[in-house]
């Protein structure tokens, strides 16, 4: 092996030595403020629908629901946009295991009505809107139902939460994960990595942290985009630059690998791409779907419905 090759696996190796030190001493902190019970007021917005996108989804979005619930949040907002007839609900499940957890069911017909793009079954922006506009926390964080939040996130979340005039994106980690894998988050996803996200300010689509103010200030991720769904987050980050915010990386946070996955390959289903042009947008006021009645389905799970 030539020296630069050696070079180059010293420095990776060094690399992953330093974040499993980092996750390590993040956990035992963690355990510590779990035992203490601080939490502050913050809500996590996810999508997500009952379909084969992985076949192992409702295991994953337990498990990054029951960590994000158990060292971080007080409120999380489900939304199960175009939900397949022939399957049950994913929200039923969340609402009876977490009493953190609301639920929005976005039927067919609104999906049909919206969609312009017929390999995107999930309008995942359009989902989000619909949880950051009902979302009652002071802060709101828009994430994936994959995504569980990093110990130096999480830390800088509790300490860092002033200005509402400030954004936070963070840096994506794919970690390594089984199909079908039973066993909650814990120590062991904290140590190692499949691959590190380099960071941009704009973010990766998985974490956007801002308060609520800020979020309705800018009214949502831009819904004139029938067609996209890759780049819908970058845009909605300039939209809050657009609007005066800064923005700032908060730390990590831990992507379930899957094959699925943009950073695996971009394919159909994550719909076309968005740019930054055109910046600022503006929503209707009615974004989010603010004219929908919301229809009693069960505990805390409404489904929306045209008037």
């Amino acid at each position: 092996m030539s020296l630069r090759g050696v070079t180059y696996r010293l420095g990776q190796l060094h690399q992953r030595v330093l974040f499993a030190a980092s996750g390590a001493s993040n956990y035992a902190r963690l355990r510590v403020q779990e035992r203490n019970g601080h939490t502050p007021k913050v809500a996590a917005v996810i999508v997500g629908r009952n379909d084969d996108y992985m076949p192992d989804f409702a295991q994953r979005l337990h498990a990054t629901v029951a960590w994000n619930i158990r060292h971080l949040m007080n409120e999380v907002i489900f939304v199960e946009w175009n939900p397949p007839a022939d399957r049950p609900l994913l929200a039923s499940r969340l609402t009876s295991e977490f009493p953190a957890v609301s639920a929005y069911v976005v039927p067919p017909e609104i999906h049909q009505a919206l969609c312009q793009n017929d390999r995107l079954a999930l309008m995942e922006y359009h989902a989000k809107n619909v949880g950051i506009r009902r979302a009652r926390s002071s802060w709101i964080i828009a994430t994936n139902a994959d995504v569980a939040f990093g110990g130096d996130a999480i830390q800088a979340i509790r300490r860092s939460l002033r200005s509402t005039d400030m954004a936070w994106t963070a840096e994506r980690v794919d970690i390594n994960w089984e199909m079908w894998r039973e066993r909650e988050i814990g120590l062991r996803d904290c140590l190692a990595y499949k691959r590190i996200i380099p960071y941009i300010e704009h973010g990766t689509g998985d974490f956007l942290l801002a308060s609520r103010e800020m979020w309705h200030r800018v009214r949502g991720y831009d819904e004139s985009l029938f067609k996209h769904r890759i780049g819908c987050d970058v845009r909605g980050a300039g939209q809050m630059l657009a609007h005066g915010a800064s923005i700032h990386k908060i730390g990590s946070i831990l992507h379930l690998a899957h094959p699925t996955s943009c950073s695996e390959g971009v394919q159909p289903h994550h719909g076309e791409l968005a740019s930054l042009e055109g910046l600022p947008y503006e929503n209707s006021p009615d974004w989010g779907l603010g004219k929908c009645s919301e229809v009693p389905l069960g505990e805390r799970i409404w489904r929306l419905e045209f008037n």
